[in-house]
């Protein structure tokens, strides 16, 4: 009995991170067609819309850690959605400090029209799998996803930092 990609992780094919980039490349290649072909916007503001959509008004500190992306970045694509008329930012009166983004009547109207075509495409990728299989695929989804964020917490504070810059670790100023 030969061993599966996920037992041997003898090559760089075998790694499941490799392999979920890869599909995650071949898969999203679609989408960002989509989002940047047929609406102007990239995949990384089409993922704002979509959660200010399906969470209403937030601070953007709240939506980049829902995104699990970065405040600079999550900044950038709100200005650009800004620009686009997709997103307001409000400052409330009683708080000058903080502030609300929610989508547009526009905004709004644009995830109307794109969810479905995503979810479409989603569809046609899972299509291949039973029922029951889709049902483990996604309960084994959120065991690794569980399992990550475990070692996130016990590793990454380990794990050096780098300067994608120049490609050369930071080192360590203690």
């Amino acid at each position: 009995m030969s061993l599966s990609p996920s037992q041997r992780l003898a090559s760089i094919d075998d790694l499941l991170l490799y392999r979920l980039g890869r599909l995650s490349s071949v898969a999203g290649a679609m989408v960002v067609r989509l989002c940047e072909g047929g609406y102007g916007i990239t995949r990384r503001e089409w993922a704002v819309v979509a959660q200010l959509y399906e969470n209403g008004s937030l601070p953007p500190s709240a939506l980049a850690e829902r995104m699990h992306r970065d405040r600079a970045r999550t900044s950038r694509s709100l200005t650009a959605l800004g620009r686009k008329q997709l997103v307001l930012r409000t400052i409330p009166a009683n708080d000058r400090r903080s502030a609300l983004v929610s989508l547009t009547p526009s905004g709004r109207q644009l995830y109307e029209v794109l969810m479905p075509q995503i979810q479409a495409i989603n569809s046609q990728i899972l299509s291949v799998l039973l029922p029951e299989e889709a049902a483990r695929f996604d309960e084994v989804l959120e065991r690794l996803q569980v399992r990550a964020q475990v070692l996130l917490t016990e590793l990454g504070p380990d794990l050096p930092k780098a300067n994608r810059r120049r490609g050369q670790r930071v080192k360590d100023a203690s």
